[in-house]
C-alpha cells in the first residue's frame, strides 16, 4: 500500500466519526458541519443545506452562518432569532467604525470625548450580541 492510499483510508475513517457529531470541518472553500455548509461569498457568507441542495440563509458575519448552520443541523430553526442579532451586531459595528472616524478627524475635544463614550458602549453592545450568537455555536 502507498501512502496515498494509506491517506485516504484514514480520511475516510476520519470523515465517518465527523458525520456523526455537530463539528465544523473545514472541506477547501467550505465550512461543513453534516448537511449543512458554509461559504464564503464577496460580500458575506452563504449558508447551504447541502441534502436539499438549497440556500437557507445569506449573512455578513461568519460567527451567524456558522450559528445557522449548526442549529439548521441540528433540526433547530433559530435562523430568524440569529439573523435579527446579526443585523443589531451589524448596526453597532458600523457605529463604531464611525465614530472611530470621527475620533480619528476631528480636533474638537468635547466631540471627541462624546464620540469615545459612544464608540464604547457600541463596542460593548457588539461583544454582548457576539456572546449571544456564541452561545448557539458553542452549545
Amino acid at each position: 500500500m502507498n501512502k496515498q492510499q494509506i491517506l485516504n483510508q484514514l480520511e475516510e475513517i476520519v470523515n465517518r466519526g465527523v458525520d456523526a457529531v455537530y463539528f465544523p470541518v473545514v472541506n477547501k472553500n467550505s465550512i461543513r458541519i453534516k448537511h449543512m455548509m458554509v461559504r464564503k461569498s464577496k460580500k458575506g457568507y452563504l449558508v447551504i443545506n447541502a441534502k436539499e441542495g438549497e440556500q437557507v440563509a445569506y449573512t455578513t458575519f461568519k460567527s451567524t452562518a456558522l450559528a445557522i448552520a449548526k442549529t439548521q443541523a441540528k433540526g433547530l430553526n433559530r435562523k430568524d432569532k440569529l439573523l435579527e442579532l446579526e443585523h443589531q451586531m451589524a448596526k453597532h459595528y458600523y457605529d463604531a467604525v464611525f465614530y472611530e472616524n470621527i475620533i480619528n478627524k476631528t480636533t474638537d475635544e468635547f466631540v471627541k470625548e462624546t464620540r469615545e463614550t459612544r464608540l464604547e458602549i457600541a463596542v460593548a453592545k457588539s461583544e454582548d450580541i457576539r456572546q449571544q450568537i456564541d452561545y448557539f455555536i458553542f452549545s
